[in-house]
This record gives C-alpha cells, structure tokens and sequence, in this order.
C-alpha cells in the first residue's frame, strides 16, 4: 500500500482547493447538492427519459440528478444539441444512449421510472415530416411502454394540448374530447398525441401498467435551441436581432415556465394518478401582449400583426384545477420574470463546460483485464465524469470503481497528485488543465 504522508495530504488538499475553485462551472447549478437525506431517499431511483437530451428533457433530467437519482436519456440528437447536454454528461449518475425511440431500444437494466417525451417539436417539422412525427407517437410510445411493462415501472407520457386541437369551449379541461382535423397540415403531432394517449389507457385497463399522462401546454424558459420556431423562443431571437415580431390573428397561449413544468413532471411520476392532467398557465396570455412584453424586456424589435393560418389554434388555456387537486402543483413563475430569464439566457448563452484532460494510471493487474492495448485518457470536468468514461469504456472495471448507486465503492480509492479525491469533493471534485488520477485498492483484492 503507497504511504501518504498525513502534513502533505492536508497541504495538497488546501492547495487543491484553491487550485479548483474557479473551475466550477454551471454544472455545479445545475446539479448541485442536495441534503443528505434527500440523495439517500432516492439514492436507488433509476429513470430512463426518453427525449431526455432536449429543451424540456435537459432541465428534467438536472432536477432528477439534483434529487439523487440515476438517469439516463434516450434521444437520437436529430433536433440539434443543448449546451446543457454537455454539462449533463459530466455527471456520475448521468447516461446518454443515442438511439431514435421509434425502434424497439435494446434496454436490459432495471428502472424505477420512464418518463417518455420524445416528440418531433415545432410547426415547420411537423408540415414537413408528418410520418416521423406520427411513428414518434405511435411506435416511440409501444417501445416506451413496453420498457415500463417490463420493469413494472411507472411512466408518465407527455401529451399535448394539441389534442384540443381548435377548442370550442375556454378553459379546457381535461374531460373535454377536442375539436381536431385529423387530416390536416398540423394533424400528425396532434394525432399522434391521441394515440399515445389512448395506448397508454390500453396498457393500464389490459397491462395493469401503472401509466400517468399529462397534456403540456406551451413551455418556455432558458436552454432552447438556436432556432426553435416556437413562440417564445422565435419572438425573443427575431427581438434580439432587431427583426420584426410576427403576430398572427389574435390568438392566446398559456405560457408555462420551464422550472414549473418540470416540478409537475416529478410530481406526476411520484404520483399513481392515470392523468390525463393538464400542465400549464391557467391565465391566457395574447400573441401580441406577449410580442410586446419580448420587445419590452429585449429593448429592440418591434411587432407586426398579420392574418392568423388555418388550424393554427387560436386559443388555448387549461382548467388545472385537476393539477391543483391531485399533484398539488401550480405554476410560480410570473410571465415578466419568465421571460427575463429567459432573454439572459438567449443573450448570453452558457459557454461550454470547462474540461481536463485526464490521464488514468490504474493497477497492472486491472490492465490484464482489458484487452488489446487501451489508451487510458478522456476529457472530464469532474473525478465522477471521468470515472463515468472509464467505466462505460471498459464495463469490467465498473465493479472496482463504482457502487450500483454511482458512489466510489469502498475498496478503492482515487489520487489527484497526493490527494485522495475523497478529502476534497469526491465524484464532484472539479478538474483542470492536464492531470493523472491514480487508481489504488485499498486492500488485497482490491
């Protein structure tokens, strides 16, 4: 066993410390610590998020961290990639599979939760690739389903308040059956949302699937992509350009704050309720107030009222009295202040996390377990990112490394330099410029 001396392990640490410091980058916001308690309650949830690398999945997939869960994020990237899926990566209890969930995903690994929102987003994808859109829907929702079936998970389906369609009756609530053309330009999101719906009341009555679904309205908040064509989004990059901001007809839009909608996301899934349940704003907010309040908050732009298209949906607002009852949940989050955070974000997006590169130097006889000769070296911002490659990587280490629970197991232990990494932050422990973490047992066997 290497000797450390006690004075120079304590100076390293310091050293260290300081040293690291100024590395921590918004991933440390992103998934910061929660009391121990809370880590330990779901120490052992496993929930597999299927869009989980977009707009509303990113933000999902950090608060589930932030509770202490493992996620892992199904997407085929094909609608672009978030800054925040690169902060995301750096976590210990984090895993991407890149896969498009209208193929059966070849899933093995238990899980507590699915939470299942991959859906093509936006007008314009949905005219121009209405079959993609459906079998998203229809086969993306099977294979979601049947991974829940599997495990005996819960899973909690998105839905939409497209599936008012253009509603005859203000607010809507969750008992009433829409007024959709099922045949239309925009017909493919809101028919596959009905089906998805309809599946996911199948599996329950046939199954015995305990399925939740709620019907989101429109969210919005920071981290959507360059060019997302949604309203807040196109209103906010056309202001930020000095463009005009384009409002069509006189229509009303609920208007959901990101953080709200992910804590009634959580508190579907904790729930056993079937839904459907409406997500959104009870107070409608009009295109043009919203057009203006954008201009306002940006301080350029301005706006241009046209004739609305067919089919567009020209109002719609949720009754959440339903959300109120059973999930206890309501939005907090004032429009103004929304969409202020929303343009900081806009205006000044998140560089890209800060990362090291790591070189591992691990027991000879570990080495004799993989085959060929592997090239020990990634890019990391965290120890837990690191030894996140290193195990994903070569499986086989895995056991050695880290516990199911993605905490270093106790018969080994990590150096930066002389500092064993359990004396600074352990698995958060940040990394900078070019270093070496030495791998050693901490007893035979090891």
């Amino acid at each position: 066993m290497r000797h450390l001396d006690p004075a120079r392990l304590a100076s390293a640490a310091v050293r260290q410390r300081q040293n690291t410091a100024a590395a921590v980058t918004g991933l440390k916001a992103l998934v910061s610590e929660t009391p121990a308690g809370e880590v330990e309650r779901h120490v052992e949830e496993h929930i597999l998020i299927t869009g989980g690398a977009g707009f509303i999945g990113t933000h999902l997939c950090a608060a589930l961290l932030r509770r202490g869960a493992r996620v892992t994020a199904v997407d085929s990237l094909v609608a672009g990639r978030l800054a925040a899926l690169d902060g995301l990566q750096q976590h210990h209890r984090f895993m991407l599979i890149e896969h498009d969930i209208t193929e059966p995903l070849d899933w093995t690994e238990p899980v507590t939760g699915v939470m299942h929102l991959a859906s093509p987003i936006g007008p314009a994808h949905v005219r121009n690739h209405p079959v993609r859109t459906l079998l998203a829907g229809s086969n993306g929702t099977i294979n979601a389903l049947e991974i829940a079936r599997r495990y005996r998970a819960r899973i909690v389906l998105a839905s939409s308040a497209e599936v008012y369609g253009d509603p005859a009756v203000q607010p809507q609530s969750e008992s009433y059956w829409g007024n959709v053309d099922p045949t239309g330009a925009m017909s493919g999101y809101a028919e596959a949302k009905r089906f998805l719906e309809a599946m996911a009341a199948a599996y329950r009555r046939e199954y015995s699937v305990n399925t939740g679904i709620i019907r989101p309205f429109n969210v919005y908040g920071p981290g959507m992509l360059p060019g997302d064509r949604r309203v807040v989004a196109a209103f906010v990059e056309a202001a930020l350009a000095g463009d005009e901001l384009v409002v069509q007809g006189d229509g009303v839009r609920s208007l959901c704050y990101v953080d709200d909608f992910v804590t009634g996301l959580i508190a579907m899934l904790d729930s056993d309720a079937p839904g459907p349940i409406n997500l959104g704003a009870a107070d409608g907010t009009s295109i043009a107030d919203l057009a203006e309040l954008v201009v306002h908050t940006v301080g350029s732009g301005n706006v241009t009222r046209v004739a609305a298209q067919h089919a567009e949906g020209t109002t719609r607002c949720p009754d959440i009295t339903m959300a109120g009852t059973v999930l206890g949940w309501a939005p907090v989050t004032s429009l103004p202040d929304g969409i202020r955070a929303t343009v900081k974000a806009m205006r000044n997006p998140e560089p890209p996390a800060a990362r090291a590169t790591v070189d591992f130097d691990i027991p000879t006889a570990w080495l004799a377990l993989i085959s060929g000769s592997p090239q020990l070296r990634c890019q990391a911002a965290t120890v837990g990112g690191a030894l996140k490659w290193l195990t994903d990587t070569h499986p086989v280490l895995a056991p050695r490394l880290l516990s199911p629970g993605y905490e270093l197991v106790p018969w080994t232990n990590i150096f930066l330099g002389d500092t064993n990494v359990r004396d600074l932050d352990g698995l958060d422990t940040p990394l900078t410029d070019a270093i070496t973490l030495t791998v050693l047992p901490a007893m035979a066997g090891g």
